[in-house]
């Protein structure tokens, strides 16, 4: 544990002088600087400029008493280690006192050993606290820079002549999420995958995951092989997480979308015609065996259908209300910016808080 080296000033509020001048004086003898008020809002006013890292404060005092002060030197800065003290070997103070995180409780007159190790148990919490403290904004900066890389990386290409809109909506910080677009020729490789968990972990594998895809996607633009691929990468090296995911590979020439999936939900297609569930037999998660073969199937579409990919934190049933949504802009012929504000729209109301969500991604493309 790190140690204070230069010991801090510690404030004291007592309307008693005597009682704050002694405690001063015991304070001096251990080596600590202290600043002693009779008034508890001079006290307030010093606290405020100076943040001391310890309070002596009086519970019985003639216009107020020190237990409804409390909750003021705490809610200002939580880490601030307030000793409470009287006069009065009452249990109902001692109880409210540590109930609204008072650090001790010293019974008066105090002796300069109880003063000593009061002051020295404060001061070691105090220390762990603002170790803490600095270890959490450490990760905290970290995780947003890793936040920050991630949608670097996840930036979406232009492919035309598709219209393409996605969103990686993290549950905290980095996504499991994660998606891949490339083109090669008159191909285009749409992929959604769904990394087991979230956080930063899935999120790194994720981004193992797209480099895998893509050059998977070189080797041959079929999406079995591309699933298979991936598989492979999570199965054999990684070990410890599975990953569902759907890849399209859309042939713009011949105006078909051949697709597989890996244990992820249906891609949906709405076509002037209707909406179309890309529902044939899939092949299981991914990660969890070598051996898995993914079966692909074709089929035609037309200009102006729009093609959408989902992970489950954004929809885990068929049943949703968000499909009758879709199909309702589908029958008006609307733009893809139409689909993208419906999803937005549910989002809003239907997504649990951020506490209880997970991490939730969707890609439209306008064919």
């Amino acid at each position: 544990m790190t140690s204070i080296t230069i010991k801090p000033e510690i404030l004291i509020i007592d309307d008693d002088r005597d009682v704050g001048e002694a405690l001063e004086i015991l304070l001096s003898k251990l080596g600590y600087n202290s600043t002693f008020f009779d008034s508890v809002e001079k006290g307030k006013e010093y606290f405020e400029k100076e943040s001391n890292p310890i309070v002596f404060l009086d519970i019985h005092m003639p216009k107020t008493s020190g237990l409804d002060v409390l909750p003021y030197f705490k809610n200002l800065i939580p880490a601030t280690q307030v000793i409470m003290m009287t006069g009065e070997r009452d249990i109902n103070n001692v109880v409210t006192s540590l109930t609204h995180k008072a650090s001790d409780f010293l019974l008066k007159p105090f002796s300069l050993q109880t003063v000593r190790i009061a002051v020295q148990r404060a001061l070691d919490y105090y220390t762990l606290l603002k170790e803490k403290e600095a270890r959490d904004e450490n990760i905290l900066r970290d995780l947003r820079l890793a936040s920050k890389i991630q949608k670097k990386i996840l930036s979406v290409p232009v492919i035309s002549p598709l219209e393409v809109v996605v969103d990686n909506t993290p549950a905290s910080f980095v996504s499991g999420d994660f998606y891949v677009l490339s083109k090669i020729g008159n191909k285009v490789m749409v992929l959604l995958g769904d990394i087991e968990d979230h956080g930063v972990t899935s999120g790194l594998i994720g981004l193992l995951m797209t480099s895998i895809a893509r050059e998977a996607y070189k080797e041959s633009q079929d999406p079995s092989n591309v699933l298979k691929r991936m598989n492979l990468e999570l199965s054999q090296e990684i070990g410890t997480h599975s990953l569902t995911a759907a890849v399209a590979v859309i042939d713009l020439e011949k105006k078909t979308i051949c697709y597989a999936r890996g244990g992820h939900p249906f891609p949906v297609l709405y076509q002037a015609a209707g909406q179309k569930l890309l529902n044939e037999k899939s092949g299981q998660l991914l990660g969890i065996m070598d051996a898995l073969e993914f079966e692909s199937h074709e089929i035609p579409y037309e200009s102006g259908d729009v093609l959408f990919l989902y992970s489950d934190g954004l929809l885990n049933s068929l049943s949703s209300p968000l499909f009758k949504e879709l199909e309702e802009v589908r029958k008006k012929a609307l733009s893809i910016e139409d689909y993208q504000e419906a999803i937005r729209t549910f989002s809003k109301v239907s997504l649990p808080t951020r506490e209880f969500r997970d991490d939730s991604s969707y890609l439209l493309l306008k064919l």
